[in-house]
Order: structure tokens, then sequence, then C-alpha cells
């Protein structure tokens, strides 16, 4: 038997994908570019616990809290290894007990494991707010659209894929959106970080957060019922 040439593996590769993309109209992990993915050219600027302008040099001897995404102007959280508050490997359950902001459902309270405050994701953003983490008091979930600006599609398997030069503790595990799944209120939307991919989860897993602020802050409102 003769053997295929990687050349043409790929191009047959490719041919199967177009096929059936015009079958289904989903995407499809692995196909096209993400055979030869181009990685993302992230410029965020490092900050410290008071929002003052980290150097970046030695995370280990002066590690950053936040960064700043400059092409988004979001900020986002760091996590620590050490425990506390920020410690990677808490998790929380989702829970929003404001109906005009759950999508419909509130999830579960203290549904995760983690030191610091209750282990739910309301509980969190209320213990992250009062520490006033970089100078500001306003962080939230961020949506399921926000969190993808951070994703580095370029990662394999098993990831993290996030650009681990501005979060250096990253863990490849599942993170929490705001986002409801429109069509069964019990699930919320979360970005595996293992794969780069979103998910639908149940809200009462334990899953990881990562928390960002934006200015402005996104305005709140209520979720069409008809979506």
């Amino acid at each position: 038997m003769k053997k295929m040439n990687l050349e043409k593996i790929i191009s047959n590769i490719k041919a199967s994908c177009r096929s059936i993309a015009l079958l289904l109209p989903i995407a499809f992990a692995g196909c096209g570019d993400t055979l030869n993915p181009k990685p993302f050219v992230f410029d965020m600027t490092r900050l410290n616990q008071d929002g003052s302008v980290n150097d970046g040099k030695d995370y280990a001897k002066q590690p950053w809290a936040c960064v700043q995404d400059n092409q988004s102007g979001m900020i986002w959280e760091v996590k620590r290894t050490e425990p506390g508050l920020h410690n990677i490997g808490n998790t929380y359950s989702w829970y929003d007990p404001n109906k005009d902001t759950n999508g419909g459902f509130a999830g579960k309270a203290k549904g995760g494991v983690c030191t610091g405050s209750d282990c739910d994701t309301e509980s969190y953003i209320k213990a992250v707010n009062a520490e006033k983490l970089c100078g500001l008091d306003d962080w939230y979930l961020p949506s399921r659209y926000e969190l993808n600006t951070i994703v580095d599609t370029s990662v394999p398997f098993p990831g993290p894929t996030l650009p681990k030069v501005f979060f250096p503790e990253s863990l490849a595990g599942k993170y929490w959106t705001d986002t409801t799944f429109k069509t069964r209120r019990a699930g919320a939307w979360v970005w595996g970080f293992d794969q780069g991919l979103d998910v639908v989860v149940e809200k009462s897993d334990a899953l990881s957060v990562r928390l960002t602020h934006a200015n402005p802050k996104k305005p709140a409102g209520k979720l069409s019922q008809n979506k």
C-alpha cells in the first residue's frame, strides 16, 4: 500500500471539513485554519495590587495582581498559587439571585471549594470588590464573549489556552461566564482553557472564576425571554 504524503492528508482533511460544513451549519474544532493556528498577539500591561504598573520582570519576586488588555481596555484578575481569596485552585458554583440578570435561574449558592469567601460566584465578586483589587471595586463575572478575548487558540491541548506571559498561574480548567444558556436556564456558558472551547455546564457545578473590569462597566438589563 502506498503511503499518502502529509500534504495530501491535510488536503483530504480540509476537503472533508468543507463537505461537513455544507451539510451542518456548526463549527468543528480541528477543521480549516485550526490545522495551522496563528498565535494571537496580546498587548497587556501588568498591574500591582494598588493599580500601579508592574515591570513584569519577575513574577516570583514581584507578582502582579491584574493585567490590562490594551486592545480592549478591559482589566483581568490574575490568580495566585498561595492559599487565599485568589488561589488558582478555588472553585465556585454559579449563583446570581437577581432575577433581572440571572437568566431565569439563580443557580446554586456555596457550591464550590474555596478560601476567602463563600464558594459561589456572587460571594466571590463581593469579596474581590470589598478588597478593591488593583484599586477597583466594580469587578464582575465576564460574559461569554468577553472571556473569549483572552483565549489563545494557538496553544494546543492540554493548554492552558491563555497567554502565560501575562497569566503565569494559568490553570487549564473551566471558567464561568455570566451568560445563561438560553434554552436551559439551569445551565451557563463556560470557557474550557484546555482546548479553548466554550461549552454549557450546569450552574451547580464547581468551576474556576476569573473576574474582569471594564470602563465604563457593561450595563445591566433583563434578558429577553424569547431568545
